[in-house]
């Protein structure tokens, strides 16, 4: 994929991401507060990814991207994360009160994403 490829599937999962940023705020603030986590991850991707729980089906909500949610002490779990980086992942999360993360598995791409919560 080159790079005007990623940026255009990129812009596509940015925008189906506002279309649900209010669910997405409510399983994260549900996480948070049940104790689950101290930082929700919000796994997108097109194919039979399987971590976490799946929250949004792509077929059955004719999405581009399905979502999941999942953990960071799960992806540690995973060595998706690495245990020596997690303040360094911590720091760059932010407040997830304010912003959520998403680990975006595109093909042969997989990075992490921080999308700001849209102000209702």
């Amino acid at each position: 994929m080159n790079a005007t490829e990623v940026k255009a599937q990129l812009d596509i999962l940015k925008n189906q991401l506002k279309g649900i940023s209010n669910e997405l705020k409510e399983v994260s603030g549900d996480m948070i507060s049940g104790g689950f986590t101290e930082i929700p991850i919000f796994v997108a991707h097109q194919e039979n990814a399987q971590i976490g729980e799946i929250l949004f089906d792509r077929t059955e909500f004719g999405f581009p991207y399905s979502i999941n949610a999942t953990t960071v002490e799960r992806l540690i779990e995973l060595n998706i994360i690495q245990s020596d980086k997690i303040q360094d992942f911590k720091k760059a999360a932010g407040d997830p009160a304010k912003q959520y993360c998403v680990l975006w598995l595109s093909g042969p791409l997989s990075n992490f994403i921080f999308v700001p919560f849209k102000v209702s």
